[in-house]
């Protein structure tokens, strides 16, 4: 089979499977603005007829000029009933005209995200270019999201190195990356770095921040080599 062929099969089953977010379980995030300030309301349905055991998070990234990224979460587990629609997390936020904002919220039921909604305030600040290759299949662009899942402190101190190290790298993809940490035998984890849920990069997570900062480097080079192939493979389906 010829390579740039079966490059484009597995693109379009991928695009077949991202299409099943917000079937199930619908993501929405609600906003009343006043002045300069925003109250934010996440709210999730089920819209099947089965009990849904889900977790959900919901984050505001702020991006200053100079590309320095704050962020802020809630996050936490909860139910639905069958066709039960619930408020997950509320809070105000305030919109500075120098400022990207970006409020991100994630539904996943067993680890694999089924709900997505996002909102962007003053995004034209930072706009460089309009290109399809930088824009998801819904229109929406969604770039340099790093989302954080970790359960214990050297899941957390994992984070801030690879966050940290992301940011200083530019790498700005754009596909959400996601840190995630589950038990392990006995009291060890598992870190995984993930990409549209596939593993980047995983170890067990050791309270030894030189050993931390080490995985980081080598999470960082995993998730550029990732990026930089799905740019090769756009490239080669499109002179295909």
């Amino acid at each position: 089979m010829n390579s740039k062929f079966f490059i484009l099969v597995i693109l379009i089953f991928q695009n077949t499977a991202a299409q099943f977010t917000n079937t199930e379980v619908v993501a929405k995030i609600k906003t009343e603005t006043s002045n300069n300030m925003i109250s934010v309301v996440g709210t999730a349905t089920n819209t099947t007829e089965v009990y849904k055991s889900l977790k959900y998070s919901m984050s505001v990234f702020k991006t200053d000029a100079n590309n320095n990224v704050s962020k802020s979460s809630q996050e936490g587990r909860f139910t639905l009933e069958a066709n039960e629609s619930k408020e997950l997390s509320k809070g105000i936020v305030s919109i500075e005209e120098s400022k990207k904002m970006i409020i991100l919220l994630l539904v996943y039921e067993e680890d694999v995200i089924v709900g997505k909604a996002r909102l962007a305030f003053n995004e034209q600040i930072f706009q460089k270019s309009n290109k399809a290759e930088d824009l998801l299949e819904d229109g929406i662009e969604l770039k340099g999201i790093v989302v954080e899942e970790t359960k214990t402190k050297p899941g957390r101190d994992f984070f801030e190195f690879f966050y940290t190290s992301y940011n200083l790298n530019q790498i700005n993809g754009n596909k959400v990356v996601e840190v995630f940490e589950k038990l392990s035998f006995g009291r060890s984890t598992i870190i995984q770095v993930k990409i549209e849920d596939n593993i980047v990069h995983e170890f067990i997570g050791k309270p030894d921040l030189e050993y931390l900062e080490q995985m980081s480097e080598i999470a960082i080079r995993e998730v550029h080599k990732y990026f930089n192939n799905l740019k090769k493979q756009k490239k080669d389906i499109f002179q295909y």
